[in-house]
């Protein structure tokens, strides 16, 4: 459901999305992205490095919390810049909710914009994306 200019306010908070991450989750996205970094893909080399086995692709966070917030907007094609900090491994296992809130929100020259501080934080509350900053248009 596409969100409408008029409606969002700052302070609101756009709705998360949680994802329970899977080995073969990270096994998908080696193969689609081409990264088949052992740490993604061995838990036994994961486990010899110190990881304590597999750990997710930051991208890949990355990407669901891009999905995070065009689901919200409605229009993967609103989303008009994005960043986060990649600031712990999340590791299969681990339930990951990507989260937003609007901080500004402004309407110049006929656009109509928003801006997000947007994170990504596992099932004890650790920051696996952090310092994340979204603009869409609206």
């Amino acid at each position: 459901m596409a969100v409408s200019f008029e409606d969002v306010n700052i302070g609101d908070e756009i709705p998360p999305l949680s994802v329970s991450l899977e080995q073969m989750m990270l096994w998908i996205y080696a193969g689609a992205s081409g990264d088949f970094n052992l740490i993604h893909v061995d838990k036994e080399f994961g486990e010899k490095v110190g990881l304590g086995g597999t750990i997710a692709h930051g991208l890949s966070n990355m990407a669901r919390m891009g999905r995070c917030i065009t689901d919200w907007v409605g229009d993967p094609g609103k989303l008009k810049q994005f960043k986060v900090r990649f600031s712990a491994p999340a590791k299969p296992g681990d339930t990951v909710t990507f989260k937003g809130k609007v901080t500004d929100k402004k309407e110049e020259d006929g656009k109509k914009s928003v801006t997000l501080e947007v994170w990504a934080e596992n099932q004890d509350g650790a920051q696996i994306l952090s310092k994340g900053m979204a603009a869409v248009e609206l």
